[in-house]
C-alpha cells in the first residue's frame, strides 16, 4: 500500500509539472512573434489546423526593413503535429535573400506515468526501476512534437518579391516578401536571427571535417557589417586539443588544421588581439634554443665506416634521403605514382589533394619521360634529396644533388631540358647568375611555380628551389665542412653500413631538427599561415562581393575596394615583414612569398626583425624544448625491398606481385630522460618471446617494468579473426564491458607477476573452474601455470590457446614486438573496411558540404564551385571515397561513389569499396628495442603492388 500510495504522489507530481509546461492559449509563439489578428488557436489561416493550446503564426512572410539587410521570418504550421525534428527548410535560389537559418517550432509531448506501470519488485534492476521514477518526475523522458517550421532570411532592397521555399529540393511554397518598415522589431529580431545563424554554422563546423573558412569568413564579415557581437566560441581551439606548448610547437611545424583555422579565424577579423605597438617589427630576432652537445660519436676502438662520396656534398644542416642506384628512384617514383603521386594514399584519401611532391618536380624542372628512364641508369651513378625542411604542401627548400657516370652527358640533358621549359612559356626565364660562393643558372617564372638553381662543383650537380641550398652546396667544396664529417652521420653508417645496400637510406641530422624550432623558421611558418589565410580571405570576399553587390552596380574586386565595401577587415594585410597580397587577374599571391603552394623557401625569406608579439609567441613555443629537450637526437632510417612470391586468393589464383619492405629506424644517440615517463617502462631488451597460437591474428607483447607488477614482466595480448565490437559499443564502462565479452581474445602475463593474488577478500582467485583455471568477478576465466597468467571472457579459446603458448628464446633482442597477419578474406579485414569506409563517409559528406556553403552561401554558380574551392583551400577538393562530386541541383551536391540518385552514402560499404590500406596491406611484423643510447624499431611489411604492370 505504501508503494501505491508513493506512485500516485509521483502521478500528482508530473501532472502538476505537465500543466505548469503547456503554453495557454494566450502565450506568445517561440521568438517573440505575435499572432495575426485574424488567427485563432485551433484555426490557422489557409486552413491547416494546430493544437488549440499551441499558437502559430500565419503562413506568410512577415517583414521589418533595416539596413544594411532587411530581415523576413516566415513560419509554416503543421495540418498534424510530427514527432521529432524536421530537415531544415531551405531558400530557393534568389538575388534578394540569403543567410537563412531553419528551426523547428516544437512542444513537449509527455508520456503519462500511467501509461507504462512500473515493473513489479523484485524485476529489473533498481537502479533502472529509480532511473524510471525520475524521468517521470522530470520529464527527461518527455518526447517533442513539431508544430510549425520557421525560416529566417535578410534580404535586401525596397521591392516587393517573391520567395520559395523548399525541402531537400522539394517546394514547399512560395510567398510574397513586402519590406515593412519597423526599426524595433528589426533590431529584435536580427538579434534572434544572429543567436541562431551562428549557432548553426557552430553546428556546420562541427559536424564536418573540412575547413571552416567559409564559416569563419561569414561570421566576421556579418559581425562587422552588422555591428553585432562575435559568438564566444569564434576564433576558439577545440577543448580536446592540449595546451601543451611541446604539442603546440609540433603542430605548428606539421600545420595542424586546427593551427591554421586559429589563425584564419584570427586574420578574417582584422587580428584584433594584437595592439598597434605589438605589431610594428622593431625587435631584433631572439637567439636560438641552446642546444646541448651530445656526444654521437663512434663507439670507441670502432675503425671508420666507410661512407658513400654523395654525402660529402651535403650541408650538415640538411636532411640527407640516398636512393643510390637510379632503379631505387624508379621504383620510388612507380610506388607513389600508383596512388596518383601522393604516398599518403596508401593510407587514406584525404578529402583534400595537395599534391606536393609533383609541384616541386615542376618547380625543380625535372619531368621523367621513358627516354630518361632507360638512360637513367647510364648517366647518373648515386643522388639523393637534401633540403632544410619537408614543407611540401606550402613550399619545401629542396634539391637534388647527382653523381654523375658522365657529367657532360647529364649536365647537357639538364640544360637542354631547362632551355626547352624556358622556351615554352614568356613568364619563365633562364639566366645565369652569382651566387656568393659561386656561379649557376636560375630557371624561374614570378609565382615561383618554377624555381631552380642549378650548380655544379666537382663533378657533382646541384638542383634546388633555393638559393641558400646551392650555394652552400658550392661553399662545401670549399670549406669541405659537409655532413660526411659529422660524428652523428659517421656513427649512423656505423650502424647502418653501405653493404647493407638500402633501397632508401634517410638521414635527419640534429642541426637540420634545430633548425626547424629556430626563430627564423617559426616566426616565417607563423607569418606564412598568415599569408595563406589573407590569399583565401580575398577569394572568399570577391565571392561574398559578386553575391551580395545589388544589380547595376559595380563589383569590386581590388583588395582597396573589398575593403572600403566591408567585405574585409580594416587594416587587412598590414604585415609587419612589409609583404602583403596582390592579385593578377584571378590568382592571389603574396608580395614576398609568391604563389601559394609554391612560396618562396623559408631559407631564402631571411627574418631581421619581429613584433613584440611573435617575440612573446616564440618564447612560449620554444619554452617546453628549452627545458624537456636540451638536446635533439638523429634520426636515421633504411629500407629494403625484395620480392616475394605471393600467395594465391581462394581460388588459388595469385594476386598480383608482392614486395617484402624491411625497415630499420633508429635514433643514436638516444636520450631517454628526455622523453619522460613512457622511455621508463620497458624492461631490458630481451631474447624472450611469447609464441602465439598461430590463428592469433592480431598479437602484441611488451617486456616492462613498474612498481606495481614488479620485477620485468611480459605482458601480452592477442585476437582471433572476429568483428570486434564498434567503437561507439565501447564507449562507457557497463557497455564496454559487454562488448569486449563479446572479443575472442586473450590477455596475459609471464611470468606471472602475482598482482591479482593480492587483491583483497580473493577477488584476484575467484572460484576454481578445472586445473590452474578459475573464474573471476565479472565472468573473466583465469589461468594460471607454468610462470604464465592468462585472463580471457571465453574459457574454450583459453583451454585450445595454452597448449600453443609458450615463452621461447629467439635469435634478436627486443621489448616490444607486435604482428598483424595478411586480413585478405578475414573478418577483421571487413571490420576494418567499414570503419575506414564511416570515416572516410563522413570526410565524404563534409566535402559536399563545402561546395554546398559556396553555392547556397555565396551563390557560387555549380560548374564554378570546383575552381573556386581549390583557390580558397589551396587544393582540390576530393571525394574520399574515390568518387568524384556532381552538383544535384543548383544547390546541393553528391558523389559519384555514393550511388546513383544518393543524396548521402550508404550505411554499410559497398560491395566494390576496399579501404586504400587493405589494397596493398599483406600484413606487419614489427619489434622496438630501447638500448641505453639508442631506440631501434625493426619492421617487416608485405605489401601488394595495386598495378602489377608497373614494372
Amino acid at each position: 500500500m505504501r508503494f501505491q500510495d508513493s506512485r500516485s504522489m509521483v502521478l500528482l507530481i508530473g501532472i502538476a509539472l505537465m500543466a505548469a509546461n503547456v503554453p495557454h492559449a494566450s502565450a506568445q509563439p517561440p521568438g517573440g512573434v505575435q499572432l495575426p489578428g485574424n488567427a485563432t488557436p485551433g484555426n490557422s489561416p489557409r486552413g491547416i489546423q494546430v493544437p488549440a493550446r499551441v499558437p502559430v503564426a500565419q503562413a506568410g512572410a512577415v517583414t521589418a526593413a533595416g539596413q544594411p539587410f532587411h530581415i523576413a521570418t516566415i513560419e509554416i504550421p503543421l495540418q498534424t503535429p510530427v514527432l521529432g525534428d524536421l530537415s531544415p527548410l531551405e531558400l530557393a535560389t534568389n538575388d534578394r535573400a540569403r543567410f537563412a537559418v531553419s528551426e523547428n517550432l516544437q512542444s513537449r509531448v509527455s508520456r503519462p506515468p500511467s501509461e507504462q506501470p512500473l515493473p513489479p519488485l523484485g524485476q529489473g534492476r533498481l537502479l533502472g526501476r529509480v532511473g524510471n521514477l525520475i524521468r517521470e518526475i522530470t520529464g527527461a523522458d518527455d518526447r517533442r512534437q513539431t508544430y510549425a517550421r520557421r525560416i529566417t532570411f535578410l534580404f535586401e532592397g525596397a521591392e516587393p518579391f517573391e520567395i520559395e521555399i523548399q525541402d531537400r529540393g522539394i517546394s514547399v511554397g512560395s510567398y510574397t516578401v513586402v519590406p515593412v518598415e519597423d526599426p524595433q522589431r528589426h533590431a529584435q529580431w536580427l538579434a534572434q536571427w544572429w543567436s541562431e545563424f551562428t549557432a548553426q554554422t557552430k553546428r556546420q563546423i562541427d559536424a564536418t571535417d573540412t575547413p571552416p573558412w567559409i564559416e569563419h569568413y561569414l561570421i566576421a564579415m556579418l559581425s562587422d557589417r552588422l555591428n553585432l557581437p562575435l559568438p564566444n566560441w569564434y576564433g576558439q581551439r577545440d577543448e580536446q586539443e592540449s595546451d601543451d606548448p611541446l604539442m603546440m610547437t609540433l603542430r605548428w611545424i606539421g600545420g595542424a588544421a586546427d593551427i591554421s583555422d586559429e589563425v584564419f579565424a584570427s586574420a578574417a577579423i582584422g587580428n584584433p588581439s594584437e595592439t598597434l605597438d605589438a605589431s610594428v617589427a622593431a625587435m631584433p630576432l631572439p637567439d636560438e634554443i641552446a642546444w646541448r652537445h651530445e656526444n654521437s660519436g663512434l663507439p670507441d676502438g670502432t675503425p671508420e665506416p666507410a661512407i658513400e662520396p654523395l654525402a660529402a656534398q651535403v650541408p650538415p644542416e640538411y636532411f640527407y634521403i640516398r636512393y643510390g642506384k637510379f632503379e631505387n628512384y624508379l621504383w620510388f617514383q612507380d610506388l607513389t605514382s600508383e596512388y596518383g603521386g601522393d604516398i599518403s594514399r596508401m593510407i587514406t584519401l584525404s578529402g583534400l589533394a595537395n599534391d606536393g611532391a609533383s609541384r616541386l618536380q615542376k618547380q625543380l624542372g625535372v619531368q621523367m619521360t621513358a627516354l630518361g628512364r632507360m638512360l637513367g641508369p647510364t648517366v647518373i651513378a648515386d643522388q639523393a634529396l637534401i633540403g632544410s625542411d619537408l614543407f611540401m604542401q606550402d613550399g619545401a627548400a629542396m634539391g637534388a644533388v647527382f653523381e654523375p657516370v658522365n657529367t657532360f652527358l647529364l649536365r647537357t640533358n639538364l640544360n637542354t631540358e631547362r632551355q626547352t621549359l624556358a622556351n615554352s612559356s614568356d613568364a619563365i626565364t633562364l639566366k645565369e647568375v652569382t651566387l656568393p660562393h659561386g656561379k649557376g643558372t636560375l630557371l624561374r617564372s614570378t609565382d615561383n611555380a618554377v624555381r631552380s638553381f642549378m650548380v655544379e662543383r666537382d663533378g657533382f650537380i646541384c638542383l634546388a628551389n633555393s638559393e641558400a641550398i646551392a650555394d652552400r652546396f658550392l661553399e662545401i667544396g670549399q670549406t669541405g665542412e659537409s655532413l660526411a664529417k659529422t660524428e652523428g652521420f659517421r656513427a649512423a653508417r656505423h650502424y647502418m653500413p653501405l653493404e647493407r645496400n638500402d633501397t632508401i637510406f634517410a638521414y635527419f641530422s640534429p642541426r637540420m631538427l634545430q633548425g626547424l624550432l629556430s626563430p627564423q623558421y617559426l616566426i616565417e611558418l607563423r607569418r606564412r599561415m598568415q599569408s595563406e589565410a589573407d590569399i583565401a580571405l580575398v577569394h572568399l570576399a570577391r565571392l561574398a562581393a559578386a553575391s551580395m553587390t545589388p544589380d547595376g552596380q559595380p563589383v569590386p574586386t581590388e583588395i582597396e575596394e573589398l575593403v572600403a565595401a566591408s567585405f574585409l577587415p580594416n587594416g587587412f594585410g598590414q604585415r609587419p615583414d612589409g609583404s602583403g597580397v596582390v592579385s593578377v587577374g584571378q590568382r592571389v599571391m603574396d608580395t614576398r612569398r609568391g604563389g601559394r603552394g609554391t612560396f618562396l623557401p623559408i631559407p631564402d625569406n631571411p627574418i631581421e626583425t619581429i613584433t613584440a608579439a611573435e617575440a612573446n609567441w616564440y618564447a612560449e613555443m620554444t619554452r617546453a624544448y628549452r627545458d624537456q629537450f636540451p638536446s635533439l637526437d638523429p634520426i636515421f632510417v633504411g629500407i629494403q625491398r625484395q620480392a616475394v612470391e605471393a600467395e594465391p586468393d581462394g581460388d588459388g589464383v595469385s594476386t598480383g606481385r608482392l614486395e617484402r619492405l624491411t625497415i630499420h629506424a633508429e635514433i643514436a644517440p638516444w636520450q631517454p630522460s628526455n622523453y619522460g615517463w613512457w622511455a621508463e617502462q620497458l624492461g631490458p631488451p630481451t631474447p624472450v618471446s611469447i609464441r602465439f597460437s598461430p590463428d592469433d591474428i592480431v598479437a602484441l607483447q611488451a617486456h616492462v617494468a613498474s612498481d606495481q607488477l614488479g620485477p620485468p614482466t611480459h605482458l601480452f595480448a592477442a585476437i582471433k579473426d572476429s568483428m570486434p565490437p564498434k567503437i561507439d559499443d565501447i564507449d562507457g564502462i557497463l557497455s564496454g564491458y559487454q562488448a569486449l565479452k563479446t572479443l575472442p581474445g586473450y590477455l596475459g602475463a609471464y611470468p606471472y607477476p602475482g598482482a591479482l593474488d593480492r587483491l583483497p577478500l580473493g577477488l584476484g582467485r575467484g572460484t576454481p573452474v578445472g586445473p590452474g583455471m578459475n573464474r573471476l568477478l565479472g565472468g573473466v576465466y583465469r589461468f594460471t601455470g607454468g610462470g604464465f597468467s592468462v585472463l580471457s571472457f571465453q574459457p574454450d579459446l583459453l583451454t585450445a590457446t595454452l597448449p600453443v603458448l609458450a615463452a621461447e628464446e629467439v635469435d634478436d633482442t627486443a621489448q616490444v614486438r607486435g604482428h598483424i597477419g595478411d586480413l585478405r578474406g578475414s573478418q577483421l579485414e571487413g571490420y576494418v573496411n567499414t570503419l575506414l569506409y564511416e570515416r572516410a563517409s563522413q570526410m565524404s559528406v563534409g566535402g559536399a558540404e563545402f561546395l554546398e556553403s559556396l553555392t547556397t552561401q555565396l551563390d557560387v554558380p555549380p560548374a564554378a564551385a570546383l575552381d573556386e574551392a581549390r583557390r580558397i583551400l589551396g587544393g582540390t577538393v576530393q571525394c574520399p571515397l574515390g568518387g568524384q562530386y556532381e552538383p544535384i541541383d543548383a544547390t546541393h551536391w553528391t558523389s559519384t561513389a555514393w550511388g546513383q540518385d544518393q543524396v548521402t552514402p550508404g550505411s554499410t560499404p559497398p560491395p566494390d569499396f576496399r579501404a586504400p590500406i587493405l589494397q596493398w596491406f599483406r600484413g606487419i611484423d614489427a619489434k622496438l628495442t630501447q638500448y641505453p643510447n639508442r631506440l631501434i624499431a625493426d619492421v617487416v611489411l608485405d605489401v601488394e603492388r595495386v598495378d602489377p604492370s608497373v614494372p
